[in-house]
């Protein structure tokens, strides 16, 4: 079960990051062109994939914190992009973010809750070898 909980974010980010492959290929699937140099979202968006893809095929011990990173990255962009689009009055297209922003957040989420289990506990002092020391 650990191990399937494992690769779930990790499938998460490839499936994103072939999404966002797409957006580009594609040229926004044939909408808006976002191949230009104008668009303030294009280095982002390159990032995103650039990340996402990295991150989804390091091993396991250099991927965690690239895989918090690079989701937590694609998050913010997507939400800056959601909120740019809703301030346009595009709201229904600003909607769609959505899809992209929750599997993001939740993999990081099910990243970090999955560090921290994997994390050994602190040793924690003996509280009565200190309360027998300070008692005169």
């Amino acid at each position: 079960m650990t191990r399937f909980v494992a690769l779930v974010p990790r499938g998460i980010a490839g499936i994103l990051a072939a999404f966002m492959a797409a957006y580009f290929v594609t040229d926004n699937f044939g909408g808006t062109s976002v191949l230009r140099l104008s668009n303030p979202f294009l280095i982002p968006d390159l990032l995103i994939v650039l990340l996402l893809g990295i991150a989804a095929l390091l091993p396991s011990r250099p991927g965690r914190p690239m895989l918090i990173f690079s989701l937590a990255w694609s998050a913010a962009v997507w939400t800056v992009s959601l909120a740019h689009l809703i301030m346009a009055g595009q709201v229904a297209r600003g909607l769609g973010h959505l899809g992209m922003i929750l599997p993001a957040v939740i993999a990081a989420v099910l990243v970090i809750m999955m560090q921290a289990r994997q994390r050994p506990d602190r040793e924690t002092p003996d509280r009565s070898a200190a309360t027998a020391s300070s008692s005169p």
